[in-house]
């Protein structure tokens, strides 16, 4: 075995007996001085340590360390009983480096030594410490729900067992609830006894809703997370995130059927915003209601009033689907209207707003168990019926709105929210209907999860939940 391989075994072992009070020293005796590394295992089995350059030669390069020099070498590298000390001479040749080593082997006869010419100490304990094996098991902290009673009971998810090694990853699923400002935390327990240590702390502020994450062991002491966005070292303490555990979590809205109705006719700035605002409340209303969310997408245009140019009809681009197959609908309708801009301008007093109506009071199933709101985005109001003081003109299908509206105002738990683009004081008596329920503007700070509140699609009173929670088996 060569001197180099002899080294690293025995810091390999001295690393692995660490624990308790055992200590290791190891003294670097280099041409410029001397440098003491000192580390020992901290209350989650990490090996800790640190160098410290405690001895620099004080006398000329050809003449021997003086007396001051042999007692501040003698006194760094001090050690207890319980101490490994390790003497490495990476000088060779060195006068002053090998009279240190001389006093330092007369001080610690126990001691390990070596002598070899360009070691790095400190790069070749950084990789001992990386290469040992974990001595306690890492766990992910993590609450569960009672099916019952809905109590927040802190739990573990396993992560990666005694023995396993850095480079090794792991997998867990886990549900983000809504967190405070500084985000959902991911910490990292180590155990030993029945008793966990903290190990490190991340948050990140993430919508809720369901995440595959994967933890991958860099090293003893650190875990690295992807899958999760905007993560961050750091955070509150261990004893206040424990103290913001609320005692249960509250029951959250029942099922609910988002019906977004957008207007695909106008300014292209302004139907790409429209879309924008459909897409935040998908994402925000979806995030707590999960897979008990259908959304239904309903696109519609204006009306061409010209010969020979027919009207693009109502678009039903999804309906009663999971909010994720909707998401990818509206990418696809966003394309759509950026490559047929043109089309979708048609009549700019009005829009089919009528026909929408009547499209989807067509689809709605006889019952639904839970919520159904209509969300109407755009500007354009409907067509009359039939000639009009308004001088807009009538509906090609004499579409009545007003009827279209008191036959879905007949629907069980059917509510009507709206988005629409003008300014204060210009919504008119058709988007005051439309909106009854929750009316902004779209060049308001429009709150989404505010408009959700509204509409009965999500709790009004949000928890904050400190810690991601794991699905009840």
């Amino acid at each position: 075995m060569t001197e180099s391989s002899l080294l690293r075994k025995t810091f390999t072992e001295a690393v692995a007996e660490l624990g308790g009070t055992r200590r290791l020293c190891v003294a670097e005796v280099a041409a410029q001085g001397v440098t003491v590394f000192d580390l020992h295992r901290d209350e989650a089995g990490t090996p800790r340590g640190q160098g410290r350059e405690v001895v620099r030669w004080t006398d000329s390069k050809d003449t021997p360390g003086g007396p001051g020099d042999r007692q501040a070498v003698l006194d760094a590298v001090r050690a207890s009983a319980e101490t490994t000390v390790v003497l490495v001479g990476s000088a060779p040749g060195d006068s002053r480096a090998e009279e240190a080593m001389e006093w330092l082997r007369a001080a610690h006869p126990r001691a390990f030594s070596f002598t070899r010419s360009g070691v790095r100490v400190e790069t070749l304990l950084r990789e001992v410490v990386a290469d040992e094996p974990l001595c306690r098991s890492y766990e992910l902290v993590v609450l569960r729900r009672h099916p019952a009673t809905n109590r927040l009971e802190l739990t573990c998810a396993p992560l990666f067992a005694i023995d396993t090694q850095r480079g090794s990853s792991s997998a867990v699923t886990v549900r983000c609830e809504p967190s405070d400002e500084q985000g959902t935390a991911f910490v990292v327990v180590a155990w030993q006894d029945r008793r966990p240590t903290p190990l490190s702390v991340h948050t990140a502020k993430v919508p809720p809703g369901r995440y595959e994450i994967t933890a991958e062991l860099e090293r003893p002491g650190r875990v690295r997370f992807s899958g999760l966005p905007g993560l961050t070292r750091g955070g509150r303490s261990w004893t206040e995130l424990v103290a913001a555990v609320p005692y249960r979590l509250e029951p959250s809205v029942g099922p609910a059927h988002l019906i977004c109705a957008v207007e695909v006719s106008g300014a292209a700035e302004r139907v790409h915003e429209r879309l924008r605002r459909v897409s935040q409340m998908i994402t925000t209303i979806s995030g707590e209601l999960d897979d008990r969310l259908q959304v239904s997408l309903v696109a519609y245009g204006a009306h061409s009033f010209q010969r020979k140019v027919l009207d693009d009809p109502v678009d039903v681009a999804d309906w009663q689907a999971p909010a994720e197959r909707a998401r990818r609908s509206l990418e696809l309708l966003e394309e759509r209207v950026r490559e047929r801009e043109a089309v979708y301008r048609g009549y700019t007093g009005a829009a089919m707003v009528e026909d929408m109506l009547a499209e989807v009071a067509s689809r709605l199933p006889p019952a639904f168990q839970g919520r159904t709101a209509l969300l109407t985005v755009g500007d354009g109001p409907p067509h009359p019926p039939r000639a009009h003081h308004s001088e807009v003109l009538p509906c090609p299908r004499r579409i009545d709105w007003e009827q279209q509206v008191r036959r879905l105002e007949q629907y069980p738990g059917l509510v009507f929210g709206a988005i629409c683009d003008r300014p204060p004081g210009r919504e008119g008596s058709a988007w005051s209907r439309l909106g009854r329920d929750g009316l902004v503007r779209l060049d308001d700070a429009v709150d989404v999860r505010e408009l959700g509140a509204g509409l009965g699609l999500m709790a009004s009173r949000t928890q904050r939940i400190p810690f991601p929670l794991i699905e009840t088996p």
